[in-house]
């Protein structure tokens, strides 16, 4: 049996188990998978352990994606640009650190490409999912133009600076979060992207745009959160008409990549996305019950 796992702290919200679990029991693959919560100063320990163990995988979150990125042997040039692995490939005593996160955003906006490429688009947040999607948007996408918005600016310019050297034509600029300035940017952006975590369950009125905010048609907005699966902001783009993509497309396309990684073929996402979604929507249902 091959044996692959996720690590984080914590972890018990993770749905990674379900969605890898599922993926096997579809395609009838003897492999299990299993959830480790790890406190960062057992991470190196931990990771070295289950290698002797004879994991031949592990998916990493938060919060030891960049902390994980130090001491795998090597790791590819996606990982090593963003700074964060999320996937680990073991094979034999080597460790390579790869990140599914930079091909699930780009497999979760791929079908709205034409609608944004050569035009701006406004990156909400300059956290560690905002280096994923940068990455993504500079090396697969060709955008005129990139604003990063973040509530401390000087830390989107030091994002964008990060990214310098590989944006070719690409415009990079960096702007703050406030309410006044948003409008505008929102307005000039053909795509918006929210890296932020306003909005995640249980604090879902959270949003990282003013509620006034009028999108249009032609827009699309992209949450990276998928619980709940509409968002605020998400809510608030559909009722003036724009494209929405939930965060769930990006979790079940990074999922697959680590997948395909792993064992050399596809996951089956059409027939693993119901079970993910059912599962959503039933802890929604608690989170109301008990509020």
């Amino acid at each position: 049996m091959k044996r692959f796992g996720v690590i984080g702290h914590p972890i018990a919200h993770s749905l990674s188990p379900l969605l890898h679990g599922k993926a096997y029991e579809f395609l009838h693959l003897n492999c299990s998978y299993e959830s480790f919560d790890i406190l960062p100063e057992a991470l190196y320990d931990t990771v070295q352990s289950l290698h002797k163990q004879g994991f031949a995988g592990l998916n990493v979150t938060l919060p030891h994606k960049e902390a994980v990125a130090r001491f795998v042997h090597m790791t590819t040039d996606e990982a090593k640009t963003v700074g964060a692995v999320n996937t680990i490939l073991f094979d034999g005593d080597l460790t390579t650190g790869d990140n599914s996160d930079v091909y699930g955003f780009a497999a979760s906006i791929e079908s709205v490409r034409g609608l944004f490429e050569g035009r701006t688009v406004l990156v909400l947040g300059a956290g560690g999912s905002a280096r994923a999607v940068l990455y993504a948007l500079i090396s697969r996408f060709r955008p005129s133009e990139i604003i990063v918005a973040n509530r401390n600016e000087n830390r989107g310019s030091e994002l964008l600076r990060h990214f310098a050297d590989r944006a070719g034509d690409v415009r990079l600029t960096a702007s703050s979060l406030e309410p006044a300035k948003l409008h505008a940017l929102v307005d000039s952006a053909a795509l918006i992207v929210n890296c932020t975590s306003l909005g995640l369950s249980p604090a879902v009125k959270g949003c990282p745009v003013p509620d006034d905010t009028v999108f249009r048609s032609e827009q699309v907005v992209v949450d990276l959160i998928y619980t709940p699966l509409q968002t605020r902001l998400l809510a608030i783009a559909k009722a003036s008409g724009a494209r929405t993509i939930s965060g769930l497309e990006m979790f079940l396309h990074q999922g697959a990549r680590s997948f395909e990684l792993w064992l050399g073929q596809s996951m089956p996402v059409g027939r693993v996305r119901p079970v993910i979604v059912n599962e959503l929507e039933r802890q929604q249902r608690e989170v109301r019950q008990h509020l």
